[in-house]
C-alpha cells in the first residue's frame, strides 16, 4: 500500500464530520493542503501578485438534483429521458439569486473583482491580490517547496462568514491541478497467438475497419467538444492539415473561452500536442459531425478547469458530447490540524464538489462527458510532485482513480493496444498495462453500475467529504468501455504543423470513443441520454454483439486488477463493434440527418488580399523559466511572408517587441523555425544562434507520402530529407528575417500557395511560442493593404 494512501487512510477514519461553526460569524473551508505538503515553507508571497478564484455556493437541492439525475435514466421511472435545458436546471435546482447577490456583495466588499456567475448560479469567479485574498480569508500566501517545486498555497481554511452559503473557495494553491495523461513507460511488442503484432503506428482509417464504422453514417448533425487549455490557433491548424492529409471534410470549429479576461490570458502554449490529438482522433472517427467545440482555459489548475466544466454544463449550444483527456487524484479526505482547531481537509484535487456539480447537471441535460482512465495503471498521479510522509520523502502513485474518470456522472474510457489480421480488421486486443482502472475509494457507485455484478469492490470507511458510508457500500467502477490507447510501441497517427506524428495513451482512447459514440447517436430517431447508462441497460445477449470482449492484457494486468470475461477494472464491457452497438440501440446505421458538408473557410488566397501575417500571437505568453528567463527575446508577435525585390527569393518576417538571438542559461542556443507545406512537402527553415553570437540557418524538407499497404504499417510516412541548405538570416530590432531561394523550395510558381506556414521560436530544449498557422501565403500575391509593420 501507497504510503501516502496508509496516512490517508488512518487520517480519514479520524473524524468524518465536517467542522462546526466556530462561535461568531464565520467558519472556515476545507480548502487547505495537508501538514506534510506545507512543511516546507521558503517565503512569502507576492503581496501585489493576482490570484484567480473560484466560490462554489452551497445549494440545498443538491439532494433533489441527484434524484432525478438517477430517475432520468431509469426506464420504470416516470422521469425517463425527460432530459432539461440548461434554464430548466437552474430554475429547479440552482442556487436563488438573492444568495448570490450576498456572497458576490460581499467579494467585492473585500476588494475583489467578482467575474460573474457560471454553471446553475453556483461557481463564482473572482480575482484578487495576494494581500486582498489575505485579507478577506483571514489566512497567509506564501511560497512552499515539494522535491525540486515550488508552489503557491495558502496556510489555513480560507474563513467566510457563517451567514453566507460559501461551500469551498477553490485556486488559493497551485499545486492541485489536472495533469494530461501520458504513457507511464512504453510497453513491448507482445506477441498473441497468430497475431501480426501490437505495435506500429494506427491511422483513422484502419481504426474504422477494425471498429465496424459504418459506411454512410460518421456523426451527422451531432455536437463534439474538447476540453483544453491556452492556444487554440495551432490546434485548429493542425486540424486541418489532418483533415487535408486524411481526405477528410473540414469540421467546424467553435472556440469558447470559459473565463473572463483578454485572449492573451489564454494564449499559453503548453500542451498543444495533447489537444491536437483529442481534436483529430474525436473528428478522424466522426468527420462529418456539425461542430466541434474548444472549452480552452487559461491553465490546467483546479480553478481554471472548474470554470469549465461549468461553462459547458451551463452552455445552451454546448456540445452533446465532450471528451476530457486530463485528470488528477479523486478528492481524499484527510483530518489535519491546522493551528487554529482541527478542520478536514481534502488531498488529491481541490475541485471534485464543484466539478461534480457541474457534471450532475450536463447528465440531466442528456449529455456525455468522455473521461480518459488514465495512464498510470491501478493508481492515479501522486498527490503532489514529492508528498512529505513520516520524515521521508514520497512520490509514489496513489492507488485510487483517476478523476473526473471516477465520476458517476461520466463515461470513462480505458486503453488497449491492437493486432491487426487482413485488410486492417482487429484480429485482437488486449488491455493495455497502464491503463487505468479499478475501482473508486470514496465515491459509491451510481445508480445505473448496481446491476453489473462485476463491479464489487467496497468504498472506504467515507465518501470523499468524510462522511460515513453505509457499511457494504459499493464504490464506483472504472473504466466502463475502451479504445485504442496503445502503449509507446503502437501509437495513433496523427498530423501537426511539425509533419506526421503519434501519439499514445488514453488521451487517444476517451476521444476516439466520443467519435465513435457520435456515430451512434447519429443514427438514433430519440435522445440516448448518457452513454454510460445506455450502455449498461443493454441485455447480456446484445452487450456480447456490440462490445469486443477483452479479455487479456499485455502483462495480465494493469497493476492490481485483470481483464477477464465480462465487464472488468482495466477495460469496462471492451471495445465497441459501432454498427452493432448502432444497430442496437438506434435500430439502425443509417443517419437521421444528411446535412451539406459545412462550408468552413478556406485560408486567405488569392491575387488580392490584405497582407496580412500568416500567423500572430499575443504579447507576453512566454511563461518563465525556472531560473527566472521571462524569454521576452522569443516571444513571437507576427510572422509574414513575401518574395524579395527580385522575385527569386522568399522572404520570412518574424517579429516580437525583443526578439533577438539571446541564449537562456539553461540552453546551448535560441531557434527560430518556419514550416510550411507545398507539393505533399513539409519545408522546415531553422536558424540557430549559440551562446557567441553565431546566426545559422539551415533548411530541409521531408515528403510525406502514405506506404501503399496501410495494414502492415498504418499511416507510417516515408521521409526524404533534403538538405540541410544553408540560407541567409539577420537579426534586427524586434525582428528575424530570412531569405530562401524559391529553387531550394521547389520553385513555386506565382499564384502557388504555401499552405499552412508557421512560426515557432524556442531553444533547443523546446518551443516557448507559436504563430500561425493561419492564412496560406500565396506566392506573389498582390496585396490590397500595406505590409505589417
Amino acid at each position: 500500500m501507497s504510503v501516502v494512501l496508509a496516512a490517508v487512510l488512518v487520517s480519514a477514519t479520524g473524524s468524518a464530520q465536517p467542522p462546526a461553526q466556530a462561535a461568531g460569524s464565520s467558519w472556515r473551508t476545507e480548502n487547505v493542503l495537508p501538514k506534510w505538503l506545507l512543511a516546507d515553507r521558503v517565503g512569502v508571497a507576492d503581496p501585489d501578485r493576482r490570484v484567480d478564484v473560484d466560490v462554489l455556493l452551497a445549494d440545498p437541492r443538491l439532494g433533489l438534483a441527484r434524484a432525478y439525475a438517477a430517475a432520468v435514466v431509469d426506464p420504470a421511472g416516470g422521469h425517463y429521458h425527460r432530459f432539461l435545458t440548461p434554464g430548466q436546471y437552474a430554475s429547479r435546482f440552482g442556487v436563488r439569486a438573492a444568495s448570490r447577490a450576498a456572497v458576490e456583495h460581499w467579494l467585492a466588499e473585500g476588494g475583489l473583482r467578482v467575474g460573474g456567475t457560471v454553471g446553475a448560479g453556483d461557481l463564482l469567479e473572482a480575482s484578487g491580490t495576494v494581500a486582498e485574498l489575505q485579507r478577506l480569508f483571514r489566512l497567509r500566501l506564501g511560497t512552499y517547496r515539494s522535491g525540486p517545486s515550488t508552489f503557491l498555497a495558502n496556510d489555513l481554511p480560507p474563513a467566510v462568514p457563517a451567514r453566507l452559503p460559501i461551500a469551498a473557495v477553490i485556486g488559493l494553491n497551485d499545486l492541485q491541478r489536472f495533469v494530461v495523461p501520458h504513457p507511464a513507460r512504453p510497453a513491448a511488442a507482445r506477441p498473441g497467438p497468430a497475431l501480426d503484432r501490437f505495435s506500429g503506428q494506427v491511422d483513422v482509417r484502419t481504426l474504422w475497419r477494425s471498429y465496424d464504422a459504418p459506411p454512410d453514417d460518421a456523426g451527422q448533425g451531432v455536437s463534439m467538444g474538447v476540453f483544453m487549455s491556452g492556444n487554440t490557433v495551432p490546434v485548429i491548424g493542425s486540424l486541418r492539415i489532418f483533415e487535408d492529409a486524411e481526405a477528410l471534410p473540414r469540421v467546424p470549429v467553435r472556440v469558447v473561452h470559459d473565463q473572463p479576461g483578454p485572449a492573451q490570458d489564454f494564449a499559453a502554449n503548453t500542451g498543444a500536442a495533447e489537444w491536437m490529438l483529442d481534436t483529430q482522433a474525436s473528428t478522424g472517427m466522426a468527420p462529418k459531425v456539425r461542430s466541434l467545440a474548444l472549452y480552452t482555459a487559461k491553465s490546467l489548475s483546479d480553478a481554471d478547469l472548474a470554470a469549465g466544466f461549468a461553462y459547458w454544463a451551463a452552455d445552451p449550444n454546448g456540445p452533446t458530447l465532450m471528451s476530457a483527456s486530463l485528470g488528477s487524484c479523486e478528492a481524499f479526505p484527510v483530518f489535519s490540524d491546522t493551528g487554529r482547531g482541527e478542520f478536514d481537509v481534502k488531498v488529491g484535487n481541490d475541485v471534485q464538489d464543484a466539478v461534480e456539480r457541474s457534471l450532475l447537471q450536463a447528465f440531466t441535460e442528456g449529455r456525455t462527458l468522455f473521461a480518459a482512465s488514465g495512464d498510470t495503471g491501478s493508481s492515479c498521479p501522486a498527490v503532489g510532485p514529492v508528498a512529505r510522509v513520516a520524515g521521508r520523502d514520497v512520490d509514489e502513485p496513489v492507488p485510487a482513480r483517476d478523476y473526473p474518470a471516477a465520476s458517476p456522472w461520466d463515461t470513462a474510457v480505458g486503453g488497449t493496444v491492437l493486432a491487426f489480421g487482413e485488410h486492417g480488421v482487429r484480429a485482437a486486443e488486449q488491455a493495455w498495462a497502464s491503463g487505468g482502472g479499478g475501482p473508486a475509494l470514496f465515491i459509491p457507485e451510481p445508480v445505473w453500475q448496481r446491476g453489473e455484478a462485476h463491479v464489487n469492490t467496497g468504498c472506504l470507511v467515507t465518501d470523499h467529504d468524510g462522511v460515513p458510508l453505509p457499511a457494504g457500500t459499493i464504490c464506483r467502477g472504472v473504466p466502463d468501455v475502451a479504445a485504442l490507447s496503445g502503449n509507446g510501441e503502437q501509437a495513433f497517427s496523427v498530423r501537426t504543423y511539425d509533419g506526421p506524428d503519434s501519439e499514445s495513451g488514453t488521451s487517444v482512447s476517451s476521444p476516439l470513443m466520443m467519435g465513435m459514440w457520435a456515430r451512434v447517436v447519429a443514427a438514433a430517431h430519440h435522445p440516448l441520454g448518457p452513454a454510460a447508462p445506455a450502455i449498461y441497460r443493454l441485455t447480456p445477449a446484445a452487450r456480447a454483439r456490440d462490445f469486443y470482449d477483452v479479455t487479456a492484457g499485455e502483462a495480465a494486468g494493469n497493476g492490481l486488477y485483470f481483464p477477464g470475461p465480462g465487464w472488468d477494472y482495466t477495460t469496462g464491457y471492451g471495445v465497441p463493434d459501432i454498427a452493432a452497438l448502432t444497430t442496437d440501440l438506434a435500430g439502425s446505421t443509417s443517419p437521421v440527418d444528411s446535412p451539406s458538408p459545412p462550408a468552413v473557410p478556406d485560408p486567405a488566397t488569392g491575387d488580392a488580399v490584405a497582407c496580412l501575417p500568416f500567423g500572430t500571437s499575443p504579447v507576453g505568453n512566454v511563461a518563465v523559466s525556472a531560473l527566472g528567463d521571462p524569454g521576452t527575446s522569443r516571444d513571437i508577435t507576427s510572422a509574414a511572408m513575401t518574395l524579395t525585390p527580385d522575385g527569386r527569393s522568399l522572404a520570412i518576417t518574424v517579429r516580437g517587441p525583443q526578439l533577438g538571438p539571446k541564449v537562456p542559461l539553461t540552453s546551448a542556443a535560441t531557434t527560430m523555425t518556419v514550416q510550411w507545406i507545398y507539393h505533399d512537402r513539409t519545408y522546415q527553415a531553422r536558424t540557430s544562434a549559440d551562446t557567441s553570437g553565431n546566426l545559422t540557418g539551415e533548411l530541409t524538407a521531408t515528403t510525406n507520402t502514405r506506404q501503399a499497404a496501410p495494414v502492415d504499417n498504418p499511416a507510417e510516412p516515408v521521409e526524404n530529407p533534403a538538405g540541410p541548405v544553408a540560407f541567409t538570416a539577420a537579426y534586427g530590432p524586434g525582428r528575424l528575417t530570412m531569405r530562401i531561394p524559391l529553387t531550394d523550395i521547389g520553385s513555386p510558381p506565382a499564384g502557388a500557395r504555401l499552405r499552412y506556414p508557421v512560426a515557432l521560436s524556442g531553444t533547443d530544449s523546446g518551443v516557448d511560442d507559436v504563430a500561425g498557422p493561419t492564412d496560406d501565403y500565396t506566392v506573389a500575391q498582390h496585396c490590397t493593404g500595406p505590409a505589417p509593420p
